[in-house]
């Protein structure tokens, strides 16, 4: 399976992003690891992977806010429409759960079809999140 993680420079997400790309190693996954660049103007093509996941961290003081840097990469997504999708944000105690529909809510409006979602702390939660969506590629 082909798997591309484009996550947000804000936070400890490359960490976050680098232990779930080790744990889908392990199932024989090809990752591909991509931070959110917002002042690109490319076209980031989701054809040539099989599933495409997002991480931000959990912003704003309640949370349910998600990373700038990452909502201004998604729009540049092409060919999304009916990809296998999941999303990931950092685990904080308010708002969690709001930051994470709205990272959903970003690849949906591409047209992919989220699959899965995680809120990540722990190297248990990368773990457990990488076997899901390694089940997932085996539907």
């Amino acid at each position: 399976m082909r798997i591309l993680i484009l996550y947000s420079k804000e936070g400890r997400l490359g960490a976050l992003a680098q232990g779930l790309a080790r744990e889908l190693k392990k199932g024989d996954c090809q990752v591909q690891l991509m931070e959110a660049e917002p002042q690109g103007s490319t076209p980031i093509s989701g054809a040539p992977y099989d599933l495409v996941i997002l991480g931000s961290p959990t912003l704003g003081f309640f949370g349910g806010k998600i990373a700038e840097d990452l909502s201004l990469t998604v729009p540049r997504f092409t060919r999304l429409e009916g990809k296998m999708a999941a999303a990931f944000v950092s685990h904080k105690l308010f708002g969690a759960s709001k930051s994470l529909k709205a990272v959903m809510a970003l690849l949906e409006k591409q047209g992919a079809m989220v699959e899965d979602f995680a809120t990540l702390q722990s190297q248990s939660d990368i773990e457990a999140f990488g076997r899901r969506l390694l089940r997932l590629g085996r539907r």
